[in-house]
């Protein structure tokens, strides 16, 4: 003769357990992967750095003069 299982499933304790160590929030990186980002935002952003870059330099260039 089997006995019929009465306990499928407890969650008791689980809550005490997680917040023992604190629930933590996923790090995040300085800087986000842009995989998946928009490709027309990426082209101008691209161009926006390399024009950044430029003026960057004419100051330095500027500053040393």
């Amino acid at each position: 003769m089997w006995v019929a299982k009465s306990k499928n499933h407890t969650n008791h304790n689980q809550n005490s357990k997680a917040h023992r160590n604190g629930i933590k929030k996923p790090k995040t990186n300085r800087y986000p992967n842009l995989r998946g980002v928009d490709p027309k935002f990426l082209r101008n952003q691209r161009y926006a750095k390399h024009g950044t870059e430029k003026a960057v330099r004419e100051a330095r260039a500027a500053k040393a003069a």
